[in-house]
């Protein structure tokens, strides 16, 4: 290998030995080079690459490696795994063919940079980890040694602020059903709204799921549209917790059982129709579309009103929430606790509390708060305070689950036992 300089440019030349025995050849010029020691470092990272690439044949590409990671998520549901793929399919149009052990951070990180110039801040996370995954795999079946995205950092806009959850009191939601006349439009709102479920999950209902009898929903399947050529399927739901048997408020029981009769005058009627939908499921935007025509009818209806206030605008997941925050709201009132809610909405306790974090804060303050008025209102005897018996405990209780001695489970569980929950 050497550098020569020749009428006033720089070239390098020289071979480089190859695995069967023969030579690669090289002579060209030194591009940007002003002196003899860039000529030769040009050249050392020139025969690198090289080196390399010819080193890489027995690699395997990133389409390759990230094709096997897909078919090694044998539990995942067939939704998720379409999800997945989209995404890859995006991903491998940029570094499919590149051999895995080519890649490197500063790719990496260029790509990650673009998307969060197009996308939101969740959306980008969604490819950074699948990337992450597939590079996890690679290094599981000895490909490569080390994680490039590790080091590859996402932008994070302080200035951003977090949707916030809405929802509907049951007032707005009053307002919204005012103007529905359609028998299946209502009652498929009604329940949305006082049965928490999600929309995969009440597109799935059968006639047959539901009875009448006993006012219970099993809830055991969901609809995906996300399966590829196929217009829509019947799936698990999302979780283990997702399947269960829900009770049905009497507004509930009485529209659907309206709707049902309607449904039962059809040609073809069977308790395998589907409830909303008939013969099929209804469309993934068919419910969109609905709430936003009685969004509009409302406020329509409405605006000519005295101190009018227009309804809120939210999503077809939002009645869901709206069935939350109504349960947490009302748990100091019935005789139910975190537990039943989670059961009922498919939770497990855990991701309730992470959910609807900031309504569970507010009820724990709430509980101390009431007792201490309480305590501080109790009957007088000899200028002495009557204390209600378990304040002090409660409180005692909430400062271990501060100091992060006792677990949120464990601060649930003890809380109900005091307070006899």
């Amino acid at each position: 290998m050497s550098v020569e300089k020749l009428n006033g440019k720089w070239y390098i030349r020289g071979k480089i030995k190859l695995d069967d025995g023969g030579y690669y050849e090289y002579r060209q010029i030194a591009r940007g080079c002003r002196g003899k020691k860039e000529a030769q470092e040009y050249e050392r990272i020139f025969r690198k690459k090289y080196q390399d690439i010819q080193v890489s044949k027995n690699f395997k590409t990133f389409r390759e490696i990230s094709t096997e990671y897909l078919n090694s998520l044998t539990s995942q549901k067939k939704s998720t795994l379409r999800s997945y793929q989209d995404r890859l399919d995006y991903i491998n149009s940029v570094f499919g063919d590149k051999h895995i052990n080519l890649i490197n951070k500063d790719m990496l990180q260029k790509f990650i940079k673009d998307l969060e110039n197009k996308y939101s801040e969740e959306y980008v996370s969604k490819f950074y980890y699948i990337i992450r995954n597939v590079f996890e795999y690679a290094i599981i079946n000895d490909q490569i040694t080390v994680n490039p995205m590790r080091k590859v950092m996402r932008r994070v806009d302080k200035s951003t602020v977090k949707k916030e959850m809405n929802f509907w009191e049951p007032a707005e939601f009053e307002r919204f059903l005012s103007v529905i006349d359609d028998a299946e439009h209502r009652a498929f709102f009604i329940f949305l709204y006082w049965m928490g479920v999600r929309k995969g999950e009440a597109y799935a209902l059968q006639w047959k799921d539901i009875d009448f009898d006993t006012d219970t929903v099993k809830i055991y399947k969901t609809i995906t549209n996300k399966t590829k050529g196929i217009s829509w399927e019947i799936t698990t739901p999302k979780t283990n917790n997702s399947n269960r048997n829900i009770t049905m408020f009497k507004v509930v029981h009485d529209s659907l059982l309206q709707w049902k009769k309607e449904c039962m005058q059809k040609f073809g009627f069977s308790e395998e129709c589907f409830v909303f939908g008939f013969s099929r499921p209804l469309a993934d935007n068919t419910a969109g579309r609905w709430k936003d025509h009685y969004i509009n009818m409302v406020n329509a209806n409405e605006s000519n009103s005295e101190n009018f206030i227009p309804l809120r605008r939210i999503r077809i997941h939002d009645f869901r929430h709206s069935h939350a925050s109504y349960l947490i709201n009302n748990m100091g009132k019935y005789n139910f606790s975190d537990f039943d809610i989670a059961k009922r909405l498919g939770h497990t306790v855990d991701m309730l509390h992470k959910t609807y974090a900031h309504q569970f804060k507010g009820k724990d303050k709430e509980i101390i708060n009431s007792i201490e008025n309480h305590s501080s209102s109790a009957v007088k005897t000899n200028d002495n305070v009557k204390i209600v018996p378990y304040a002090e405990e409660l409180k005692m209780l909430k400062e271990l689950y501060d100091a992060g001695i006792l677990t949120e489970s464990e601060f649930t569980a003890k809380k109900q036992q005091i307070l006899g929950i």
